[in-house]
């Protein structure tokens, strides 16, 4: 954050020296007209995107910022999309969009909750009977990530298969639940359901399993019946697995560290591994539109939309709190997402109609596009 702020500083000095720079003329030039104010703050957004691009091992980036209420409509790629051939990077590329899945998943949740199929005090062990403490886990605890249950992919072993034993096996469902039970260290749950906060994918696969159980549909279908299609997201899939991506779309480097021997990573994985924990695609477009939904009164009914984005404590440093698959961030509300190869974010505020949709074809430790969502509203708005 202070690398970031020193950032921020450089870049509004430099376009301050800028401004004033061109101010300078002779008698015989025309009068310069002066940027406007949105012209300004795009401007000092995309000096930030490209000193990402400078500065770190970010191949690429595609970055969408619209704020209609103070003239931004700000669409700006940057980088490469891929090493090899030095192509440049397309904001008409989709990409895995990871844990934004979540959102997905948990949304079909919620409207079978509204329509009366399940309720968020519904027990665990009411779909999961031999599942540990299943009568102590709560469904809303599963979307808010207070359920204390182990996450999967925190396991050495889990990615010492994926990565290097079999890269292309196809997981289900199941498969994934029983790898959870048996390859937890030490106890499953890092604390007692409900009594603090722990980020975990298992969650939401075991979100699937009730969802398909409780409809008898597979979530792939739900979906595309209620999201995807009365959205018109035409660049959003849902993928059950298979390593392809389908469409237009970068290469993706890097997982967790910079490493130039890392295999690339866009279709090297079959992302069954995730399903609606992460396994999704789409563009920045279709990502604004539905981040725009989801933060709105589109999907669920107004009380339970209310209770979705009420926000629990993540730690006693963060400033994110998170609510029913939702990230929150002051009065800005959405979710990101970290995939091999992949980073993401997407958030809204409805309070102030501004979206930003970011999104990198890496996935590095020091440089997510999360750290945005801590500067670019503070670029456009002088009181956030």
């Amino acid at each position: 954050m202070k690398k970031l702020n020193l950032l921020i500083a450089l870049i509004l000095f430099i376009s301050s020296a800028l401004l004033i720079s061109s101010c300078k003329k002779t008698d015989n030039d025309p009068i310069p007209i002066p940027p406007t104010e949105a012209e300004i703050i795009e401007n000092n957004i995309q000096a930030l995107l490209d000193s990402i691009i400078e500065n770190t091992h970010v191949p690429g980036l595609v970055a969408g910022v619209w704020a209609p209420d103070e003239g931004i409509d700000f669409v700006y790629t940057a980088g490469v999309s891929d090493l090899e051939t030095q192509a440049p990077m397309s904001e008409e590329m989709v990409f895995r969009i990871a844990s934004n899945t979540k959102t997905f998943a948990i949304t079909v949740l919620l409207q079978l909750v509204d329509e009366g199929e399940l309720s968020l005090d519904d027990k665990l062990s009411q779909y999961l009977s031999d599942f540990p403490r299943g009568d102590e886990v709560t469904i809303e605890m599963l979307t808010n990530m207070r359920s204390g249950i182990y996450n999967y992919v925190e396991s050495m072993e889990f990615w010492q298969f994926v990565f290097l034993e079999n890269p292309t096996y196809f997981w289900t469902v199941d498969e994934i639940i029983d790898f959870t039970l048996e390859h937890h260290p030490g106890d499953l749950y890092y604390f007692d359901p409900g009594t603090d906060f722990h980020y975990s994918n298992t969650n939401t696969i075991i979100i699937e399993y009730i969802i398909e159980k409780v409809t008898g549909k597979s979530l792939e279908s739900l979906v595309n019946e209620r999201i995807i299609i009365p959205l018109s997201l035409e660049k959003t899939i849902y993928l059950i697995g298979g390593t392809e991506i389908p469409g237009y779309h970068s290469k993706a480097y890097y997982f967790v560290d910079y490493d130039e021997e890392f295999p690339e990573l866009s279709e090297y994985l079959d992302y069954s591994f995730a399903r609606a924990a992460g396994g999704m695609i789409s563009d920045i477009f279709d990502l604004k539109t539905y981040v725009q939904a989801l933060t709105g009164d589109y999907f669920l009914t107004p009380s339970l939309q209310t209770k979705r984005m009420d926000g629990h404590s993540t730690s006693s440093t963060s400033v994110i709190t998170y609510g029913m698959g939702m990230l929150i961030y002051n009065d800005f509300y959405g979710h990101n997402g970290g995939a091999p190869g992949y980073t993401s974010l997407m958030m809204h505020s409805p309070e102030r109609n501004c979206t930003i949709v970011i999104w990198y074809n890496s996935y590095l430790g020091d440089a997510d596009p999360t750290q945005l969502l801590f500067v670019i509203p503070q670029m456009i708005y002088p009181d956030f």
